[in-house]
C-alpha cells in the first residue's frame, strides 16, 4: 500500500479552515473584512451563544450577482486580485479567496446576496462546503451571510470553544479593530436580540477613538521618514491596562495583530510601565505597498516588512516625543475639549527621523529614556483626509477653564524654580504654588531622576565619577552564584564607581562608593544591583541592563519619606530638577508632579 496518497477536497477543505476558522471571532473578521472590502456604509452582527449556534453578518455592500455567488464558494476565487504582481500592492483587507469556503465547510450556511442593478437576489444554503440549495429571493442590495453550528462536523475542535462570554469578548474586540480605522461605517453587535455594540458612522477618526476608548485620555503621535508615516493616538504611562487587548495596530488601515509592532511600542515606553503593565491606543503605519508582505499567514494578522530599523526607530520617536513632552501631566486650562463638544486642538508635526535615525547605540539608549530627540513642531489646520496621517490631541472627560490663555504646566522654562515653595507633607510631598495652580512634588521621585540622569550621564559619557573612599570598609557576603557573578563583572562595578576587592569565601570589601550614593545602604544598594544583572534566570552584563542598574542606584541613593527638608534645601532640589532633559518622572515611571489648578479648587467649594 503507498505511504503517500493525495487528500480528499474535504479532508484539504477541513485543514484549511483550521488555518483560518479558529473561533466565532475569526468568522466574524473575515466576514466583516469582506464587507468593509464591498464599500459598505452599514455592517450588522448577530450573534447566538456567543456565536457557536449563530453568526450573521449583514450589509449594504455593492452585493454579489447569482453567478458571483456561487464562485465564491469555491477556494481561491477572489475579485481583489488577478495575478502574481497584484499580491505586492494589496489594498484591499482580503485577497486569498479562502475566507468563505473555510467558513462554509464548517458550519451550516446561507448566502443571501443582491446588487444594486438587479431585480432579484440569490440564495444559496448547504452545508459542510456542500450546496443543497440556489433560488430567487427578494432581498435589498448587499449582502448577507448566515453561519450555523460552527464546527459542527469538527467536533474536535467544537471541543476548544470557550464559554459564550469568552467567544463575546473575542467579537466584540474584533470589531472595536475593525471599526477603529472606518469611521464612515457604522457597526452593530447584537447577542440573543440584546444590542452589544452600536458604533454610529463618523465623520472624523476623533469621533471613533472616542466610542472605543471612553473616557481614555489619549495622546496623539507622529512621525514620519523615507516615505513612511507614524501616527495615532497613545495612552500616557499612568493610563494603562493589563492587557494588549486595548493596543490596536494597523497597517495601511489593516488591523494586524504583529508581534513586532507590539513588542517595539511597549520598549519605546520603557521603565515607565509598571511590571504587567501596557499601553492602550490606535497606532497607524502609512506604508508603500512593496515595503510590506501582508502575504504570510491566511489570518493576515502578521506581516513582514522590508526595512524593520526603519519602522521600529519611526515608532520609538513618535512615541518618545509624546513622552518628552509629558501632555498628560499639563495643566488642564491647555487640554482640548472633551471630545463630545467637537472642538479639539489640532497640532502639525513633522519629525525629523534622520537624527532619531542617524544616533549611535549609547545616544539612543539615553534618548529613549528622557525622550532627548529634537523635534520641530508647527501648529495648522488638519483635514479630515489627513486625520490619520496628522492626528490631532485627543483628551476626553476633563473640565476646562475659561482662562484660555493660560500656560500648560511646565511649558515654562524654569518652572520648578518659579514656583513659590509653601511647605512639606508628611515629610514626603512639597508643595508649591504656581501662577494657576497649586503643584504638589513628590521629593522622592524628583530626587531619583536627578541621580539617575547624573549617573547615567556620567556613564554614557565615559566621565570620572566623583568617588567617596570607605573610612571603613564594609564587608558584604554573598552565597555562591551571586559570588560569581561580582567575580566576573568586577570592571562593570567600577566604571559605576564601586571599587570592590576579594575577601575570601564569597565576601568582598566594599572600598569606595559613588559620592552620589553617600546616603545610600552600599551593602543593599549591591544586592539589588546583582538581582537585576540574574533576573530573568538570564545573566546579562551591567552595561546590557545599564537602564535598571542605574535606576536602581538612584532608587537607593535618593532622599526617602519621613526626609525633612529645609526651604533652602527644597529650592535647591527644584532648581536642579529644571536641569533635567525629562523631570516629569522617576526612572520607574511614577510622576515627579501633580498639579490642582485654582478653577478645580473652586469648584470644591462650588464657587463655579
Amino acid at each position: 500500500m503507498a505511504k503517500i496518497r493525495i487528500l480528499s477536497d474535504n479532508v484539504v477543505s477541513k485543514i484549511a479552515a483550521g488555518e483560518i476558522v479558529e473561533r466565532p471571532a475569526s468568522v466574524v473578521k473575515e466576514l466583516v473584512e469582506n464587507s468593509i472590502d464591498a464599500g459598505s456604509k452599514s455592517i450588522k452582527i448577530e450573534l447566538e451563544s456567543g456565536g457557536k449556534k449563530l453568526i450573521q453578518i449583514s450589509d449594504d455592500g455593492e452585493g454579489m450577482s447569482r453567478d458571483e455567488a456561487l464562485l465564491s464558494l469555491e477556494r481561491h476565487a477572489t475579485s481583489k486580485i488577478k495575478d502574481i504582481n497584484d499580491l505586492f500592492s494589496v489594498k484591499s483587507l482580503g485577497f486569498r479567496g479562502e475566507a468563505i469556503p473555510s467558513i462554509t465547510s464548517v458550519s451550516r450556511f446561507k448566502i443571501i446576496s443582491k446588487t444594486s442593478e438587479d431585480i432579484i437576489g440569490t440564495e444559496i444554503s448547504g452545508d459542510g462546503g456542500k450546496i443543497r440549495k440556489v433560488e430567487e429571493v427578494g432581498c435589498p442590495p448587499g449582502t448577507t451571510i448566515q453561519v450555523k453550528n460552527l464546527f459542527y462536523n469538527t467536533p474536535v475542535r467544537l471541543k476548544f470553544m470557550r464559554k459564550i462570554e469568552t467567544e463575546l469578548s473575542n467579537v466584540l474586540d474584533i470589531v472595536q479593530r475593525e471599526a477603529m480605522s472606518r469611521p464612515g461605517i457604522s457597526f452593530e453587535v447584537v447577542s440573543g436580540g440584546r444590542t452589544l455594540l452600536s458604533l454610529s458612522k463618523r465623520d472624523k477618526l476623533s469621533d471613533r477613538l472616542a466610542d472605543i476608548f471612553p473616557k481614555a485620555e489619549l495622546q496623539s503621535i507622529y512621525a514620519e521618514g523615507e516615505g513612511v508615516v507614524v501616527s495615532g493616538f497613545m495612552s500616557s504611562p499612568l493610563d494603562t491596562r493589563s492587557t494588549t487587548h486595548k493596543l490596536f495596530t494597523y497597517i495601511n488601515n489593516r488591523a494586524v495583530r504583529d508581534k513586532f509592532l507590539t513588542r517595539i511600542i511597549i520598549d519605546a515606553y520603557g521603565k515607565m510601565l509598571e511590571k504587567r503593565k501596557f499601553p492602550q491606543g490606535a497606532l497607524f503605519l502609512q506604508i508603500p505597498a512593496p515595503e510590506v508582505d501582508v502575504n504570510v499567514h491566511p489570518t493576515k494578522n502578521e506581516v513582514r516588512f522590508r526595512n524593520q530599523r526603519l519602522i521600529a526607530d519611526l515608532i520609538r520617536t513618535s512615541i518618545l516625543e509624546m513622552l518628552r513632552e509629558a501632555p498628560w501631566i499639563k495643566s488642564y486650562q491647555d487640554r482640548g475639549h472633551d471630545l463630545s463638544g467637537g472642538n479639539i486642538e489640532q497640532r502639525n508635526i513633522e519629525t525629523n527621523y534622520e537624527r532619531a535615525h542617524n544616533f549611535n547605540r549609547s545616544e539612543r539608549v539615553f534618548a529613549e529614556e528622557v525622550g532627548h530627540v529634537d523635534v520641530p513642531t508647527a501648529h495648522g489646520s488638519l483635514s479630515l483626509e489627513n486625520e490619520i496621517a496628522r492626528p490631532s490631541h485627543v483628551d476626553q472627560g476633563y473640565p476646562r477653564s475659561n482662562d484660555s490663555s493660560s500656560e500648560s504646566l511646565f511649558e515654562q522654562e524654569g518652572f520648578y524654580s518659579s514656583l513659590k515653595i509653601i511647605g512639606q507633607i508628611r515629610e514626603l510631598y512639597i508643595v508649591c504654588a504656581s501662577e494657576n495652580a497649586m503643584v504638589l512634588i513628590d521629593q522622592h521621585a524628583a530626587h531619583e531622576r536627578i541621580n539617575y540622569e547624573k549617573l547615567k550621564s556620567a556613564y554614557l559619557e565615559k566621565k570620572a565619577l566623583e568617588i567617596q573612599e570607605l573610612l571603613v570598609p564594609e564587608v558584604v557576603e554573598f552565597p555562591p552564584f551571586e559570588a560569581s557573578l561580582i567575580e566576573r563583572h568586577l570592571n562593570d562595578f567600577e566604571s559605576l564607581g564601586f571599587r570592590l576587592e576579594e575577601f575570601g569565601k564569597g565576601s568582598f570589601l566594599i572600598r569606595s562608593t559613588p559620592a552620589l550614593l553617600k546616603n545610600a545602604d552600599s551593602s543593599g544598594l549591591l544586592k539589588d544591583v546583582i538581582s537585576e544583572i540574574a533576573s530573568g534566570g538570564k545573566e546579562e552584563s551591567i552595561s546590557e541592563k545599564i537602564d535598571l542598574v542605574i535606576a536602581t542606584m538612584a532608587c537607593h541613593s535618593s532622599i526617602t519619606a519621613n526626609f525633612e527638608l529645609n526651604p533652602q534645601e527644597m529650592k535647591a532640589l527644584l532648581s536642579e530638577l529644571d536641569e533635567m532633559e525629562f523631570p516629569h518622572s522617576c526612572p520607574h515611571g511614577r510622576p515627579v508632579a501633580q498639579e490642582l489648578t485654582y478653577y478645580d479648587i473652586e469648584k470644591m467649594f462650588k464657587r463655579t
